[in-house]
């Protein structure tokens, strides 16, 4: 096993190409993986001349690997959610619950996915079967489970090499941390691949104040992040008021703007509300915006594959429950009743399904067909509100069909180049942009160590992720004065604002990240 750990910007899957075409040219299977839909398509447009190199996010490789097949795999924020309400709503424990109706969060099925292939490795080979060299990339991205998982797929590999930095770890919130790519490159088993760690990516000015932040970290590699001699700038203001930053905001996007009319920009927070009134702003001035912010459902769709599941498929428990909620019946106090004395007191789940679909709460149509299963052309003879979906479903892979329409739920929202885009520090990791602004620097909001996910250190990372995807220049904003609702209704730390009763406003504090860094 190998490892190239290394600074953003700096070249790393360059560097591995290179490694491929010296040291691997006769390799005939090539899978590389990584983290986040957005580096597997740059690493897929990185490798498209070579059609032996197979790329995809752990998920899908994940998925591959599932020996769970009878079981629904939680997948998604919406179904999550329904789940929990219910267990609330009758007392039980969500993952007790997911064991009644046959599911599993996709952490979970990793999980038993981990323990399965170690108790029957051929398991694995036989799903994916052996490679010439596995590369995984941003492995500090993946938690414990998923690390895990890598190591066991590792091991059908004539070779594996793991790409990563420790100092761009972000995603405490799901459990991954610095601590396996860190002792991954300390294990003298392990080679390190050489590498000249010249930053190409951002301004010798942001490199070093970047540098300044980093050293603050103790749990850290300390690796050589040099700079290539490029020009550009940081900038840091405090102003009083969030309208004032806005103002500011605009200004620098109309000069920007009219300069480089297809500049990329990125405006950058870690919390929504701080750039809300700055959308709204723009939007005003016919400043056209791509708000990366929220993902959006089409809980539509959604709805129309729980009721092809719950028709066609063989665990039909959690898409009824599923519609049940869609339908808006969890306020119905017999449905709860009656699910509450189900689970608590013991029940088949062929007599549940036939108690529920008695009670009358789910249409007529629906109810029929989860009894009777008609077939496919029958279903859309009688259903023309489906009618979109027909060309995806194929009767003798109904399943399957209906497996591919659930990657079209996820309305994704991603970065366009030459646009102002909108996102969360967090989701912009991999991404870069010619100018990058970071609004919220603020004490309680970056950093915020209130809620419970983040150390000190993984937020000064947080930081470095967005200030490291600036190409040109880098702009960062301090707001003093907030209003409570923004603060409390977001999970602001509010210990570190105080309150003043004239104005009936909260005053912050510059982060303490940029006396740090002395910008």
């Amino acid at each position: 096993m190998k490892i190239l750990l290394a600074g953003p910007g700096t070249g790393k899957t360059t560097k591995v190409k290179k490694i491929i075409s010296e040291d691997f040219p006769e390799a005939e299977k090539i899978n590389v993986i990584s983290f986040t839909n957005a580096t597997v398509n740059d690493l897929t447009n990185s490798f498209n001349e070579n059609p032996k190199v197979s790329c995809s996010t752990l998920h899908s490789f994940a998925l591959k690997l599932n020996h769970l097949p009878e079981l629904h795999i939680i997948d998604n924020k919406v179904e999550f959610k329904i789940l929990s309400a219910l267990s609330n709503k009758i007392e039980i424990d969500f993952s007790t619950l997911c064991e009644f109706v046959k599911c599993i969060t996709f952490d979970g099925m990793i999980a038993s996915c981990v323990g399965f292939i170690k108790a029957n490795p051929a398991y694995a080979e036989e799903k994916i079967g052996k490679l010439d060299l596995l590369l995984v990339d941003e492995f500090q991205d993946f938690n414990p489970n998923e690390q895990e998982l890598v190591m066991l797929a590792s091991k059908l590999s004539a070779e594996t090499i793991i790409l990563g930095d420790d100092d761009q770890s972000i995603y405490g919130f799901k459990d991954a941390d610095p601590d396996g790519i860190i002792s991954l490159y300390n294990n003298e088993t392990v080679t390190k691949i050489d590498h000249e760690n010249i930053c190409y990516r951002c301004p010798d000015e942001v490199v070093d104040y970047c540098v300044k932040l980093l050293k603050r970290n103790k749990k850290r590699v300390d690796k050589a992040w040099n700079k290539s001699n490029k020009e550009g700038n940081i900038y840091f203001k405090q102003l009083l008021t969030q309208s004032q930053c806005d103002d500011y905001n605009l200004e620098i996007i109309k000069t920007i703007k009219a300069k480089e009319p297809d500049a990329s920009i990125l405006v950058l927070s870690p919390l929504g509300v701080v750039v809300e009134t700055l959308k709204a702003k723009l939007t005003e001035e016919q400043i056209a915006i791509n708000d990366c912010w929220n993902e959006d459902w089409d809980k539509e769709l959604l709805a129309k594959i729980w009721w092809m599941n719950a028709i066609y498929g063989k665990n039909k428990l959690p898409y009824i429950l599923f519609l049940l909620k869609h339908y808006g019946h969890f306020a119905k106090a017999k449905l709860i009743t009656l699910l509450k004395t189900k689970f608590q007191a013991g029940f088949t789940e062929d007599q549940l399904i036939k108690d529920l679909l008695d009670l009358g709460y789910l249409p007529e149509q629906l109810a029929t067909f989860i009894t009777s299963q008609p077939s496919i052309a029958e279903f859309f003879d009688t259903q023309e509100e489906f009618d979109s979906l027909k060309e995806y479903i194929d009767e003798d892979e109904i399943a399957e069909s209906i497996s591919y329409l659930t990657s079209k739920v996820k309305v994704k929202k991603e970065f366009e180049k030459g646009q102002i885009n909108f996102m969360s520090i967090h989701k912009s990791k991999g991404l870069q942009a010619d100018y990058v602004l970071i609004n919220g620097l603020v004490s309680g909001i970056l950093p915020n160590e209130s809620r419970g996910l983040d150390t000190i250190e993984a937020q000064r990372r947080l930081l470095f992720v967005g200030m490291t995807r600036a190409l040109k220049e880098l702009h960062m904003v301090s707001t003093v004065e907030w209003q409570g609702k923004d603060l409390m209704g977001n999970n602001a730390d509010m210990q570190e604002f105080k309150f003043d009763k004239y104005k009936r406003k909260y005053n912050g504090k510059t982060s303490k990240f940029v006396e740090e860094i002395k910008v």
